[in-house]
């Protein structure tokens, strides 16, 4: 497509989604803060202004068409983001120095670019809301209302556990009523940190918790995700660097470290001991489809959304517990150290990793958990440069890992490393894998016998949602799913470094496969430490004693877990009563739900058409995504206002 840009004809991708991505693909940059490719279009920050036609409107709402005459920058375009920002600005605390975002904050970036030295608006303060409750932290006074959090949370997401409350400028980003973060259905995922432009959302920071323990004298044991290493070259300006986890090696054990562990090994252990008991579970015709349970983020949305299909979640460990497992069980008696004299720090992409550490059923197996980002804060504040330090192995025997526990840190690496194990004793002779949509992948891997094992990949939980409807409505046959909370997998995980946007994220994913292919093992059959580990203690897979190291349990975090209630009952005839369900959960009574039981209670007493009505509330339709939610008879009636339910219901009584 041909259109003008700042007087120059230029040709543009007809099918991109706005003008602002168009620009960006031939190299225009407009300023944005609250535009993200993967949610609908906001438009509430205004810095996108661009003149088009002589008119100035916002670049992220409007398609491109033939002949459009664009003006990216003039005086007046620079003067109103210019103001834009200043007004951002005098309501923000600019407390730059501490802030997580600190010189990787869009605010900051754009405040330097446009040459903002004084705002000339005073400085009103915000009301000053930390929520220190939970993994992540939240901190109003650094919010400027973008809604990227808002979006990716639900959108992306399908949580909801965060959204806009009040008005003007009272505005703020808070789960509903004002509560605690700790106590909503929050997974930690951390895709609302990665995604903030602030800093107002960030994690917790444990770097003090490691070095209070090397003051301890702890015995000191590190052990670092496949993911991390795709990433922290980033941090780090060490871009195509494939031995960087050597030299990460090396910087822990010259700061006080005594040995560095890979948790692809664990990874490797995992893949191995999910793929008998999914080989069981497919004998017995039992718990299927069988659920990939890597992922704490996935495992406690599981949790709180999906209890009935907790049988269905593989209850192996994830590779960071299995490891912890494993070194405080048996590796601690054979270095002669007490298990609480060791101090376990896992090295990890995630946010909910920190969160899996402290589940009351796997505490004390890993004693810290690290970000990529606080690891890189560790490097950069010692001093060291990483260029100039010597990679080293990992130690054995927890340093050995095959290609396929490398996978591990993208999407399919889990499922790929269980058809791995099972190749020979299934007979796989070919795997295909198919497209459903961004995020859905089919994998269906053919047997010699003729059967075959069909297995979905799924990233994101707003996918998981959709998968599980259609399994659930009987639309969708697999035997197997793996699931991954962050889109793309661990490379894009809560803690990695930012931007952390769809491009990155699949750039890492390319630096992870290049890792891969250099490893020598391809199958975690082929791990002779891993093996040695069942010879040694956990005797075979599925055996009483790999039960009691690499097995755990799930539990309900349903908030509320009693029946419907009953608001407007009705002793008549069943046949003749229409049943309306009002949602008074989270997301949906933050919506207005309340506010249509009110107008619905209205009605019934206003309308003899609506005599036979009966009306409950209930506590979770499981469409958080599109409420408010009422539910009349089974038919689910999202965005629900009172008209459209007034719609359904006549309809329903003209009906009976």
């Amino acid at each position: 497509m041909k259109i003008i840009v700042n007087g120059k004809e230029t040709i543009i991708n007809e099918n991109a989604r706005n003008l602002l991505e168009a620009l960006k693909e031939i190299g225009i940059e407009i300023p944005n803060l609250c535009y993200l490719s993967e949610t609908s279009i906001y438009g509430a920050c205004r810095m996108c202004l661009v003149e088009v036609d002589g008119q100035i409107t916002t670049s992220c709402s409007i398609k491109p068409y033939e002949g459009m005459n664009v003006k990216t920058h003039t005086p007046e375009i620079y003067e109103m983001r210019r103001g834009i920002l200043e007004l951002l600005l005098a309501s923000h605390n600019r407390d730059c120095t501490t802030c997580d975002r600190s010189g990787n904050c869009k605010l900051q970036r754009y405040a330097e670019e446009f040459g903002i030295r004084k705002v000339r608006f005073d400085n009103i303060d915000k009301s000053n809301i930390i929520d220190y409750s939970s993994v992540i932290i939240r901190d109003n006074s650094k919010c400027i209302l973008c809604g990227d959090c808002v979006r990716v949370c639900e959108e992306v997401q399908s949580i909801g556990a965060i959204d806009f409350a009040f008005r003007g400028f009272e505005a703020q980003v808070m789960p509903a009523f004002g509560e605690k973060l700790v106590n909503t259905n929050c997974v930690l995922c951390g895709q609302c940190v990665t995604h903030c432009p602030t800093g107002a959302l960030t994690f917790r920071n444990d770097i003090e918790k490691v070095y209070k323990a090397m003051k301890e004298g702890k015995y000191m044991i590190a052990m670092m995700a496949p993911a991390v290493r795709a990433s922290i070259q980033e941090e780090l300006g060490l871009e195509n660097d494939l031995v960087v986890a050597g030299r990460i090696v090396n910087f822990l054990k010259s700061i006080g470290f005594k040995k560095v562990f890979d948790v692809s090994f664990a990874a490797d252990l995992v893949a191995y001991e999910e793929a008998y008991e999914f080989k069981q579970r497919l004998e017995k015709g039992e718990k299927l489809p069988q659920f990939t349970s890597c992922c704490p983020g996935w495992v406690k949305f599981a949790e709180h959304h999906y209890p009935e299909f907790l049988d269905n979640l593989s209850t192996v460990k994830s590779p960071q517990q299995v490891l912890g497992s494993i070194i405080k069980k048996h590796y601690a008696k054979e270095i002669g150290v007490a298990p609480e004299d060791i101090c376990l720090v896992s090295i990890m992409p995630c946010t909910a990793k920190k969160f899996e550490a402290e589940r009351e059923e796997l505490e004390g197996e890993v004693d810290i958990v690290i970000t990529t980002r606080e690891l890189s804060e560790i490097i950069r504040s010692s001093g060291f440069d990483l260029k100039n330090v010597s990679p080293l192995p990992f130690d054995r025997p927890y340093g050995l890992s095959s290609q396929a526990g490398l996978s591990f840190g993208k999407t399919g690496g889990v499922f790929a490393s269980v058809l791995r194990v099972l190749e020979d004793e299934l007979g796989i002779q070919d795997v295909q894998t198919n497209v459903m949509e961004k995020g859905i992948n089919l994998t269906i891997a053919k047997m010699k016998d003729g059967n075959t094992v069909r297995g979905l990949i799924v990233f994101g939980l707003g996918n998981v949602k959709k998968v599980i409807g259609k399994i659930k409505n009987g639309e969708l046959d697999v035997d197997i799913v793996e699931v991954m909370a962050c889109d793309f997998g661990c490379v894009g995980g809560g803690g990695q470094p930012y931007p952390n946007n769809k491009e990155v994220r699949m750039k890492r994913a390319e630096i992870l496969k290049e890792v891969v292919g250099i490893d020598g093992l391809i199958s975690p059959t082929e791990n002779y430490h891993m093996l040695s580990l069942y010879e040694k203690y956990l005797k075979h897979p599925l055996s009483h004693e790999a039960h009691e190291t690499l097995h755990t349990i799930y539990k309900n975090r349903k908030r509320i877990n009693n029946g419907d209630i009953e608001i407007l009952p009705l002793p008549i005839d069943e046949s003749e009563k229409t049943t309306v369900k009002i949602c008074l959960g989270t997301s949906c009574y933050s919506k207005g739900s309340y506010e249509i039981l009110s107008e619905l209670i209205d009605l019934t007493n206003k309308e003899k058409w609506a005599k036979n009505i009966e009306i409950k509330g209930t506590f979770c339709v499981e469409n958080c995504g599109k409420a408010p939610n009422v539910v009349v008879n089974d038919r689910i009636i999202s965005e629900a206002n009172i008209q459209k339910i007034k719609e359904v219901l006549e309809e329903n009584v003209k009906n009976k």
